[in-house]
């Protein structure tokens, strides 16, 4: 059986190329994918193949979230941290089966995690796991509590220490469960109208912390990096539904 390359294949092959090659480049995953994506293009090539429908990257924004929510004081920015760089948004890429996330479907979540001076890290200082957090401020109280947690994982990279690659990247590929908002969120709350369709926008915040499984989503950390980033959520109206 032939399979075609799906737009979100094609696209994200784009974006990764685009992005600096590294020898130390490993393809991870999280179990919550598994059933989604084929595990093996993804693991051997890094494409993000969904097994069933043409995905889609989600409409994003690129934060910093805008006050009044809470910053995260960072006292070493230099180690591990998102993306190319540690000082833009550019570490984390939602994909779906459609541009805005719906409610009790999955939402995937590709996190790129860079270890900068790789050759120069020993396995004893990764003794326990890097941890990759996400919140959404699903209530729109512009703050991140603590049961907006919606993503928790743990990566051992301990195990492919010492390399002789300058950088390691990691791709490390994720997925939650997108909650009913209509449960959660005032219906007085702000949102975009359009045919048939609201869209609902939320912040998230994901961030990456060296030995620390207790990282929040504000106060102070020690290694790593936050970045922020406004998601678009999808409601049916009740005249689209009887349609």
């Amino acid at each position: 059986m032939i399979r075609r390359m799906s737009v979100v294949t094609f696209l994200l092959a784009v974006v990764l190329s685009a992005m600096p090659a590294y020898g130390g480049d490993v393809y991870l995953y999280d179990e919550s994918v598994v059933g989604e994506v084929d595990i093996g293009r993804f693991t051997t090539k890094g494409e993000v193949a969904f097994l069933t429908g043409i995905a889609k990257f989600c409409d994003t924004d690129k934060g910093p979230a805008p006050a009044p929510y809470p910053q995260i004081s960072l006292w070493e920015p230099d180690y591990e941290h998102l993306g190319a760089s540690n000082v833009e948004m550019d570490g984390i890429l939602f994909i779906n089966l459609r541009k805005h996330w719906v409610k009790n479907k999955k939402a995937l979540v590709l996190w790129k995690i860079i270890v900068p001076n790789a050759d120069a890290r020993m396995a004893s200082e990764f003794d326990e796991d890097l941890t990759l957090s996400m919140w959404v401020d699903w209530d729109q109280d512009e703050m991140w509590d603590k049961n907006e947690l919606v993503l928790r994982s743990n990566i051992d990279i301990g195990q492919y220490l010492p390399t002789g690659d300058e950088t390691m990247c990691f791709y490390y590929l994720t997925a939650f469960w997108v909650p009913d908002i209509n449960e959660i969120v005032s219906p007085n709350a702000w949102w975009d109208h359009m045919k048939n369709k609201e869209i609902r926008h939320f912040w998230a915040r994901g961030t990456i912390a060296y030995d620390d499984g207790d990282v929040s989503p504000d106060g102070e950390q020690l290694f790593g990096e936050i970045e922020d980033y406004r998601v678009s959520y999808m409601v049916m109206t009740k005249k689209a539904a009887k349609q």
